[in-house]
C-alpha cells in the first residue's frame, strides 16, 4: 500500500514538472515570437528603398558624403548584426524546444539588447536619409523665402541711396557677395549638393540679416555724426574762441586745442568707419569721442565757475584778512596787556607773533596771484584752489587766536573765583576754631592740632599769593585744589572730635 501512494506521488511531481516545462515552454516561445516582430519591425523601416531613390539622385558634395557614410552603417547593419539577430533568434527557440529554459532566456536577453540597439541606428539612418530626400523641396521654399529678403533689401538700397551717402558702395559690394552665394546655391542643387546647399543659404540668410542691420543704422550713424558731434564739435571751438578771447588761462596740464584736434580726429575716425560699414568700430569711436566733447566741456565750465568764484571772493577774502590781522593786533596787545598782572605759561606772544608771520605770507600769496590774473598769467582755477587753501588757512588762523584770547579773559574771572574761594577759607578756619571752642574740648591730639594749624598756614600762604603784583593762576589753581582736600580731611576730623565730645 505504501509502495502504491510513493508511486501515484512520483507520477503526481512528474506531471507537475512537465506541465510546469511546458508553460515555461510556452512563455519563452512567445517571447522568441515578440523579438522576431521587433526584428520584422527593423527590416521595415525603408532604409534600402531611401537609399536606392537617393543614389537615382547622383547628389555630390556634403549631401554624397554623408550619404555614404549612413549607406556605409546600413551595410555594416544588413551584413553583420541582422545574421546575428537572426542566429540569435534561432538559437533561442532551439534551446526553448530543448527545454533548455535558462540558456534560452539568456540568448533572448542579449538578443533584446542588439534589437534595440539595432533599431535607434537604423533609425537614425533612415531619419537622415530622409532630411536628404526632404532637403530639395525644403531647399526650394528657404531659397524663396531668403532671394525675397535679398530683393527688399536691393530695392531699398538703389531707391534710397542718397540716405546711405559714402557707404552705398560697400553695401552695394555685400550685394554682390550674396548674389554670389546665389549663384553657389544653384550650382549646388544642380549637382545634388542639397545640404551644402543648405549650408549656403544659412550662411546668406545671416548676411542678409546683417546687411539689413547696417542698412538701419547707417543713416543714423551719420545723421548723429553730422547733427550731434559735428555741432557740439562747432560749440567747442566757438567757446574756446571766447576764452581767449577773453584771456582766459588753463593749468599746464589742460591743452583744450589738442583736446579739440583729437575730437576732430575721432569723428573722421568714426566717419570712415561707417563708410566702411565697420559699424561696431564706429559705435567705439562715438563712444569715445562722446567722452572726448565731454572732457573738453568739463575743461572750460571748470575755468567759468573758477571766474564766478573769484570775483565773488576776491573783495570778501581780502576783508577777511585784514579782519584777522586786526584781530592778531588786538590779540597781541591783550597779551600784552594780561602779562603785566598774570604769569603766562603757553608761550601765547610768540604763538600770535606766529600767527602775525603767516598771515603775512598769505597776503603775499593774494597780492601775487592777484597780479598774475592782471596780467593773465594764472588760471582761475589755480587761483581758486589759492583762495579756498587760503580761507582753510585763515579759519586755522581765527580758531587758535580766539582760543588764546578767550584763555586770557577767564583769567580775570579764575582770580575773582579765587579770591572767593579764599575768604571761603578763611571763613571755614574760623568757624572750624570757633566751633571746637564752643564745646571746650579738652585734650586735643598732636596731629589734629598740627593739621590744623598747617591748614591755617597754607591758607596764609595762599592769601600771600593772591596780594601778588603779577599772579600765577596755575600754582593758585594748584594750591586751591590742595587746600581744598586739606579743607574737606580737616572738617570731617571737626566734626567726628566733636561727636565724640557729645556721646562722652
Amino acid at each position: 500500500m505504501g509502495f502504491i501512494i510513493a508511486l501515484i506521488i512520483i507520477i503526481v511531481i512528474i506531471l507537475i514538472s512537465y506541465g510546469l516545462l511546458y508553460y515555461l515552454g510556452r512563455k519563452q516561445t512567445k517571447i522568441n515570437s515578440e523579438l522576431d516582430e521587433k526584428k520584422q519591425d527593423i527590416m521595415a523601416i525603408p532604409v534600402a528603398d531611401k537609399l536606392y531613390t537617393i543614389r537615382n539622385k547622383n547628389v555630390s558634395g556634403n549631401t554624397q558624403r554623408v550619404f555614404e557614410a549612413e549607406q556605409a552603417k546600413w551595410q555594416t547593419i544588413k551584413q553583420y548584426k541582422l545574421p546575428e539577430i537572426e542566429a540569435a533568434l534561432v538559437q533561442a527557440q532551439a534551446d526553448t524546444d530543448k527545454f533548455s529554459l535558462i540558456k534560452a532566456r539568456q540568448t533572448a536577453e542579449k538578443t533584446e539588447t542588439l534589437i534595440e540597439e539595432t533599431f535607434k541606428e537604423v533609425t537614425a539612418i533612415n531619419q537622415v536619409l530622409q532630411e536628404i530626400l526632404d532637403s530639395e523641396h525644403e531647399n526650394e521654399e528657404y531659397y524663396q523665402k531668403t532671394y525675397q529678403a535679398y530683393a527688399e533689401i536691393r530695392k531699398q538700397l538703389l531707391a534710397h541711396g542718397y540716405a546711405y551717402e559714402d557707404s552705398q558702395e560697400v553695401l552695394k559690394k555685400n550685394l554682390s557677395y550674396i548674389e554670389l552665394d546665389f549663384t553657389k546655391y544653384n550650382a549646388m542643387m544642380n549637382d545634388g549638393d542639397f545640404m551644402g546647399a543648405h549650408e549656403i543659404l544659412d550662411q546668406t540668410n545671416e548676411d542678409i540679416m546683417t546687411l539689413q542691420a547696417m542698412m538701419k543704422e547707417i543713416p543714423n550713424l551719420y545723421e548723429k555724426i553730422e547733427n550731434v558731434y559735428m555741432e557740439q564739435l562747432e560749440d567747442i571751438r566757438s567757446g574756446y574762441a571766447q576764452l581767449e578771447e577773453m584771456a582766459f588761462q588753463f593749468p599746464v596740464d589742460v591743452h583744450v586745442p589738442d583736446e579739440i584736434k583729437q575730437v576732430e580726429k575721432n569723428i573722421d575716425r568714426a566717419r570712415e568707419a561707417v563708410r566702411e560699414a565697420d559699424l561696431t568700430e564706429a559705435k567705439q569711436l562715438l563712444t569715445a569721442t562722446e567722452v572726448q566733447i565731454d572732457r573738453t566741456y568739463e575743461f572750460m565750465q571748470v575755468e567759468l565757475d573758477a571766474k564766478d568764484y573769484i570775483e565773488k571772493n576776491q573783495g570778501s577774502l581780502q576783508q577777511r584778512l585784514s579782519q584777522i590781522k586786526q584781530s592778531n593786533r588786538y590779540g597781541s596787545l591783550e597779551i600784552d596787556r594780561v602779562s603785566q598782572s598774570y604769569m603766562l605759561h603757553e608761550n601765547e606772544l610768540g604763538r600770535m607773533q606766529d600767527f602775525a608771520d603767516r598771515l603775512d605770507r598769505l597776503s603775499d600769496k593774494l597780492e601775487s596771484v592777484n597780479q598774475r590774473l592782471g596780467a593773465h598769467a594764472i588760471a582761475y582755477s589755480d587761483m581758486e584752489k589759492v583762495y579756498k587753501t587760503t580761507y582753510e588757512d585763515l579759519a586755522s588762523i581765527e580758531k587758535a587766536q580766539s582760543h588764546i584770547v578767550s584763555t586770557l579773559v577767564e583769567l580775570k574771572q579764575k582770580e575773582k573765583e579765587a579770591r572767593s574761594t579764599l575768604y571761603a577759607f578763611h571763613l571755614d578756619i574760623r568757624n572750624m576754631k570757633r566751633r571746637v571752642g564752643h564745646y571746650h574740648l579738652p585734650g586735643l591730639s598732636d596731629e589734629y592740632l598740627d593739621k590744623f594749624f598747617a591748614t591755617e598756614d597754607l591758607v596764609d600762604d595762599f592769601e600771600r599769593k593772591m596780594n601778588r603784583v603779577k599772579l600765577d593762576m596755575v600754582e593758585i589753581d594748584q594750591m586751591i585744589q590742595q587746600l581744598s582736600d586739606q579743607m574737606e580731611d580737616l572738617d570731617q576730623e571737626t566734626e567726628t572730635l566733636i561727636d565724640h565730645a557729645l556721646l562722652t
